[in-house]
């Protein structure tokens, strides 16, 4: 399954990286990335797409205990290949406390 992922984190040295390698070690591999820094309000805005047959909770769970995430909003989204223009989105939407 596909997954993508909208997180917003403070930025701090090694912010990626932890997401990078929590993404890894729970198992999912990455298929797209897109990564901006906000200089003025000192964020990262990361946008991942992941794949894996694990639950997208159980990558979500562990992201979220990473310290600096701010915001996490996970879409679920199944590609069919008889029809890829055939999805089915589900948001789970976390906010972390500052």
């Amino acid at each position: 399954m596909i997954f993508s992922l909208h997180i917003q984190a403070r930025s701090h040295p090694a912010m990626l990286e932890k997401i990078l390698q929590t993404t890894r070690v729970r198992g999912f591999a990455i298929r797209a990335m897109d990564v901006k820094s906000n200089d003025d309000e000192c964020l990262l805005k990361v946008h991942l797409t992941v794949e894996s047959e694990r639950p997208q909770e159980r990558l979500v769970a562990q992201l979220h205990k990473l310290g600096g995430i701010q915001e996490l909003t996970a879409l679920h989204a199944v590609a069919d290949p008889v029809a890829p223009a055939a999805r089915s989105a589900r948001n789970l939407s976390v906010m972390c406390p500052a």
